[in-house]
């Protein structure tokens, strides 16, 4: 019985290690989510430097007499269509801040910047066998249901030793006298052997019992390596994918980028209306967005790759950072 509360310690404390690790994964989270609302703010303000300009440009070319009204209305419902992306984005930064604050313990009427942006930064090198071997080895949850289970089978050897016959032996030294002159020194010896004849009913049921919850752990760690394997091999496929997704969403928003300074220049020019401008301005936005998006899924893959490892706490400003 001592054997087996020894490792129902280490089981508590384990959980309290992979708890850690969750709370560790969870601010986390939260953090990289803020950051991606503090980037959609800055793309929403330069997208509406960017409308203010082309609208300030139409007017001036109406008054010119170079462009239609049509051109100048157009703009201006553009304007007011980034001016509400950008009130959107403000609110889910603040709403997203006050997550965060919450789960850090800071006061949600205190004002804090966020000092870290968490910029791209690919993970690279972390093969499969390595990463399961990795994660079998340090997940603290899977340590923790070990150790209940080695519990469990001390519980069983316990159960059975009660069935057997156990031999006590009793020994006393000690000192009698009616003075402490003239004490004379007593010993005693009594040896007992007890046989368990009539506990058979409860032992077998102990037993019974035992054995039951043995099996019980025994397939709830089946089962939870077979959860970590799958959390693995889920976070490896993420992080490809997301660092693919990176790649083309930032391509994709350098040449909308292109596109809107060309669609700009020729509606200054006069050879082209603002339709282009307009739906140059859309294609950046969408651009932007998946761009954010796709960086934001990257940095969560790399987040839960390092909480399927079971070390978040150890390593998790390495993994983003793009270390191993």
């Amino acid at each position: 019985m001592a054997r087996a509360g020894g490792h129902r310690l280490a089981a508590a404390r384990l959980s309290r290690s992979d708890t850690r690790d969750l709370v560790v994964a969870t601010c986390a989270a939260l953090y990289l989510r803020a950051v991606a609302e503090e980037s959609r703010v800055e793309a929403a303000q330069a997208e509406l430097a960017t409308a203010q300009a082309v609208g300030r440009l139409a007017h001036d070319m109406k008054q010119a007499g170079t462009v239609p009204g049509i051109d100048v209305l157009r703009a201006d419902v553009q304007l007011a269509a980034q001016r509400q992306r950008l009130i959107r984005a403000e609110n889910e930064r603040d709403r997203q801040r006050l997550a965060l604050a919450k789960a850090i313990g800071l006061p949600l009427g205190d004002g804090f910047e966020l000092a870290d942006r968490v910029p791209y930064a690919e993970l690279a090198g972390l093969q499969l066998d390595e990463a399961l071997v990795q994660a079998l080895a340090t997940r603290s949850d899977l340590k923790s249901a070990t150790a209940s289970l080695n519990a469990a089978e001390d519980d069983l050897r316990a159960a059975i030793g009660q069935t057997l016959p156990s031999l006590h032996v009793d020994a006393n030294v000690a000192a009698v006298g009616p003075s402490a002159s003239t004490t004379r020194r007593t010993y005693a010896l009594a040896a007992a052997l007890r046989v368990p004849l009539f506990e058979g009913g409860r032992a077998q049921g102990q037993i019974a019992q035992s054995r039951a919850a043995l099996e019980q752990q025994r397939a709830r760690v089946a089962d939870l390596k077979a959860r970590v394997e799958l959390e693995v091999r889920t976070s490896l496929l993420d992080l490809d994918a997301a660092a693919r997704q990176v790649e083309v969403a930032g391509g994709a928003r350098s040449l909308a980028e292109q596109q809107l300074a060309q669609a700009q220049d020729r509606f200054a020019a006069g050879v082209a209306s603002n339709i282009e401008v307009v739906q140059a301005q859309q294609a950046l936005a969408e651009a932007s967005e998946n761009y954010i998006g796709s960086l934001l899924a990257h940095n969560l893959a790399k987040l839960s790759l390092a909480r399927a490892l079971g070390v978040v706490e150890s390593r998790a400003m390495r993994y983003l950072g793009g270390e191993e």
